[in-house]
């Protein structure tokens, strides 16, 4: 497969993670306002989060675009590292890059991200979060074991 189908199948799959990730929230906001599920030690709380990570930096303006500066960083890592076949690489980043994209969406539109995962002793998080810390690693999977994660494959 050449890079450039590579590229156009990643970008429709970011695409779908992105959608599944900004419906999840749209759910949650829609069902769980005045609702909380619970099983055990996992449930749907929803939660609204100014910050970025737990909470950090609430309320303050220059995350955003920080934030951006940050998402078109992991997304050049992933062309490059695409290009260059490293894919565990690519793959990770672009997990990332999509978790990344689906957050920065809910900061620019409502100004706060849209939290409902809950697992307890933990805290509460979304499909995003999931992404990026899947991408994160795998990303780190392919620099540890190249030859097992698809480094230059």
């Amino acid at each position: 497969m050449n890079r450039l189908s590579a590229l156009f199948r990643w970008s429709v799959l970011v695409a779908l993670m992105i959608l599944a990730d900004q419906g999840t929230k749209w759910m949650a906001r829609r069902f769980l306002l005045q609702h909380v599920v619970t099983a055990g030690p996992v449930g749907l709380v929803l939660t609204m989060n100014k910050g970025v990570a737990f909470g950090l930096f609430g309320g303050r303006q220059w995350v955003v675009p920080v934030n951006a500066v940050l998402g078109l960083g992991v997304c050049v890592a992933a062309i490059v590292a695409l290009h260059r076949g490293d894919r565990g690489l690519a793959h990770g980043f672009l997990l990332v890059f999509a978790g990344f994209a689906g957050n920065f969406i809910d900061r620019v539109v409502a100004g706060q991200v849209t939290d409902f995962l809950w697992v307890r002793g933990w805290s509460v998080f979304n499909v995003a979060d999931c992404l990026v810390t899947t991408g994160a690693i795998l990303c780190g999977l392919a620099l540890l074991f190249p030859h097992q994660w698809g480094f230059h494959a």
